[in-house]
């Protein structure tokens, strides 16, 4: 009976001792920057045009993972706004309502706030929150005035498969020049690291797992995941699509637009990630998918309420006309930038890169291509520059180096910032016909030119586009999306190629 005895505690003794060893499984589902997207579009593959996207598909996709595996979250770590008609319509009072909806019904889990959220203001973003059946998380947005965090939740713990899983949610610290300033004057933003760490503390005896949910660049999700201990898995909002492992981190974005839904399946044993598998699953929309009813529903209500008022033709592209591309000089803003100049008559026009959000293909446009294409409430707004202003200026672009400020009623070259020091790589400039900077020289630093830009582009002129704050302007209050549409309706044909507004020179 002893020797029973003891080999029942013999094996109880070796049970528990080996119970750590055995993992849990769980798959992290997660999206990001769906901008408005609720139906399919086109893209080329391989010489092809193939559908992808739009939210049947989204669905489709969670739906046939969450059939295959037992524990499954769906994250979604911002910017569902600015991007088609359906963030415009007002569902139960909040503008962009509908795209809260959808993720309802999609069964999201947690979601974060991403900087296009408050292009109509807090109130709206918080409308949106409000809206939500899962939690909203931001963990470094605060009022200024008092340095309160908005009244959201800094992390969220969901139970699942065995697993205490914590989210917290942190937005990129270049926040405030990525909205219209008036729009975030009563916030601030602030820095992630120290706080992060303050959280994985609260955390790390709660938890099994944790998880950032980070709204901002790759890199900068990188330095992040360098520097603060504790993190198991961060979800980023750009677009790379990529994963890989950074100090022990898993750091994972899709390719956004609805392209790709990113998939994470992580096996945690004593409270850390043992094994994982990460890839992106391709949207592909066509006949085969099956969506849930309530989303079919949706899609369909969100078209009939766009109307057919966006599906009116007002134009024809002669080729495709892509808003990123190889070349710093982008067709679509030698258009729109000259469309500006057309309207209010000025010598030459900045507009910011970031701002055109979509292709315009070849065949019939419509007004609902081009709110696509300038979807945001952006007005045209007039000013004056000196030369020596307008060199500055381009200097800084080129220093800046992303983002950069598409031109029209100019030209000029440029050297790459590694081959010259600031203030010497803008090499020639030319506007109206005559030089204003010639070999590096400025020949005309106090000619004054009249200038039209962006309301956006303007407020954030000092830290992020020109160096300097604009000074005097006049707001036209004239939308673009609907300059840019008079000026089809007017013309008819859009016809734009690259002019060599915009040369680098080969060093």
């Amino acid at each position: 009976m002893n020797n029973l005895k003891s080999r029942l505690c013999v094996f109880i003794f070796f049970f528990l001792a080996v119970l750590p060893l055995f993992s849990e499984t769980i798959v992290i589902l997660h999206s990001n920057d769906t901008h408005g997207i609720y139906k399919p579009f086109k893209i080329k593959m391989e010489g092809n045009e193939e559908w992808i996207g739009g939210m049947e598909a989204m669905c489709h996709h969670i739906n046939a993972v969450r059939e295959k595996e037992d524990y499954v979250f769906y994250i979604d770590t911002g910017d569902i706004m600015t991007g088609t008609l359906a963030t415009e319509l007002v569902h139960k009072d909040v503008f962009g309502g509908l795209m809260i909806e959808f993720l309802n019904n999609l069964k999201c889990d947690a979601w974060c706030f991403g900087n296009h959220e408050f292009d109509l203001g807090l109130e709206n973003a918080l409308g949106l929150a409000g809206l939500a059946n899962f939690p909203t998380l931001m963990a470094n947005i605060v009022y200024k005035e008092s340095g309160k965090i908005i009244p959201v939740k800094p992390y969220h713990i969901s139970n699942r498969g065995g697993l205490k899983v914590g989210f917290v949610a942190f937005m990129s610290e270049k926040f405030l020049i990525e909205v219209l300033k008036e729009r975030v004057e009563s916030l601030d933003v602030l820095p992630v690291i120290p706080i992060l760490r303050s959280k994985v503390c609260e955390l790390d005896e709660k938890t099994d797992l944790i998880v950032v949910m980070f709204h901002g660049k790759y890199h900068e999700a990188v330095n992040i995941a360098q520097n603060v201990s504790g993190i198991d898995v961060m979800l980023v909002a750009s677009e790379e699509g990529r994963i890989e492992e950074v100090n022990g981190v898993l750091v994972q974005s899709t390719m956004g637009h609805q392209r790709s839904l990113g998939y994470l399946k992580v096996d945690v044993c004593d409270d850390r990630v043992v094994d994982y598998e990460g890839k992106q699953i391709l949207l592909w929309a066509n006949d085969q998918l099956k969506p849930s009813p309530q989303i079919k529903t949706l899609v369909e209500y969100v078209d009939e309420k766009v109307g057919s008022e966006y599906a009116k033709v007002i134009g024809k592209a002669k080729q495709d006309y892509f808003y990123k591309g190889e070349f710093v000089e982008n067709v679509l803003g030698n258009w729109m930038t000259d469309v500006m100049r057309w309207k209010t008559g000025s010598e030459i026009s900045f507009h910011n890169s970031g701002g055109i959000r979509d292709n315009i293909l070849a065949g019939p446009i419509t007004k609902g291509d081009i709110f696509e294409v300038s979807p945001f409430r952006n007005t045209l707004v007039v000013f004056e520059l000196t030369g020596k202003e307008i060199k500055e200026i381009l200097e800084h672009d080129v220093e800046k180096d992303w983002d950069r400020l598409q031109v029209s009623g100019m030209s000029y070259s440029y050297h790459h910032k590694s081959s010259k020091p600031f203030g010497q790589r803008i090499d020639r400039i030319v506007i109206a016909g005559k030089i204003l900077v010639k070999k590096g020289k400025l020949l005309h630093p106090d000619k004054v030119f009249t200038v039209v830009s962006n309301n956006y582009l303007v407020s954030q002129a000092k830290d992020k586009y020109f160096g300097f704050p604009v000074k005097e302007i006049e707001d036209t209050g004239m939308l673009i999306n609907q300059v840019l549409i008079a000026w089809l309706e007017k013309h008819k044909v859009l016809d734009y190629r690259i002019e060599g507004r915009i040369v680098k020179i080969d060093n």
